[in-house]
């Protein structure tokens, strides 16, 4: 059975609000310099200010990585895999980045900062 995370987020009066919670694998970012993958898989990617990255994930999703000017990771779906659930779109005015969900079976997922992707 595939890890049960829950996501929490940030109230107005600054605790913590339980919202949701999910299997699989999601991959977010923090900071300014780390890509985050939880769930079945547990990693951090080391990336300041990430632009033109690449993530290819085991069931054949690939991402491309950036850092934008408002301080947020952006990850774009350049083909989306077997495994693929949904993208969440982050927001400038709640400061979150974006969340890309998968279902339960990822076996990996290998990131680069400056790989080269053709797709049909």
């Amino acid at each position: 059975m595939a890890p049960l995370i829950l996501l929490s987020k940030r109230n107005l009066n600054g605790g913590m609000k339980m919202y949701k919670t999910f299997e699989g694998t999601m991959i977010t970012g923090a900071s300014d310099d780390l890509i985050e993958i939880e769930g079945e898989l547990v990693e951090e990617f080391d990336c300041f200010n990430c632009k033109n990255g690449t993530l290819a994930c085991s069931d054949g999703t690939l991402l491309t990585v950036d850092y934008d000017k408002d301080g947020l990771w952006r990850f774009g779906i350049r083909f989306k895999g077997s495994l693929f659930d949904k993208k969440e779109e982050g927001s400038v005015d709640e400061d979150t980045n974006d969340k890309v969900f998968f279902k339960p079976g990822m076996k990996w997922i290998v990131f680069h900062e400056e790989a080269s992707v053709a797709v049909r």
